[in-house]
């Protein structure tokens, strides 16, 4: 497997950024690629069912910045490690994507890094556990759907992606989108 053509197409990519607000809690994530079981796989988590924001949901390793962060990547790398134990010299950064702003007001930027080598995870209690979707599972379009919500104001269409019997929707979703919009240009 070779990294060579997403790293190539994540760095020359210009993200798109929104402007924050006094209301927007401002959080970083890594999405993660990794070789797993001979393909290239992105790596999620499925969170802990007592925790307050998105419990049992499946997103990314991240959170929110914190006053010992110097900048967003300092915020993602952190989070990183307190989560799934994979420790920042083990990352290497490759590119941002587009922000994304969640219904809960959560203003996040996403940042892409590959693992080359399998690490060890230590799963803190934040995190149920560690779930590797194939980059081919993702591109295989018998695996999205697309989903409704109802607002006070509309109805909104989610693209939403199924695998494994787990439902990735949301910010992840729309993260993943944006991951998989650029990698196949």
């Amino acid at each position: 497997m070779d990294f060579y053509p997403i790293k190539n197409k994540i760095a020359n990519y210009n993200s798109k950024s929104v402007n924050a607000e006094i209301s927007h809690k401002i959080a970083a994530v890594i999405v993660l690629l990794l070789i797993s079981k001979g393909e290239i796989s992105l790596l999620l988590q499925i969170r802990s069912e007592h925790l307050k924001y998105h419990p049992g949901e499946i997103g990314f390793t991240g959170g929110s910045k914190e006053e010992i962060d110097d900048n967003l990547i300092d915020t993602a790398y952190r989070e990183t490690e307190e989560e799934i134990g994979v420790l920042r010299k083990d990352i290497e950064l490759i590119g941002d994507l587009d922000s994304v702003l969640t219904s809960t007001l959560f203003l996040i930027k996403p940042y892409v890094g590959i693992i080359d080598k399998n690490p060890e995870f230590y799963l803190s209690s934040e995190v149920a556990k560690i779930v590797n979707v194939p980059l081919t599972e993702l591109n295989n379009h018998i695996n999205w759907r697309y989903d409704y919500i109802i607002t006070k104001k509309s109805l909104k269409k989610f693209r939403t992606f199924y695998y494994d019997g787990n439902i990735i929707f949301g910010a992840t979703a729309k993260i993943i989108n944006n991951l998989l919009n650029i990698l196949n240009k």
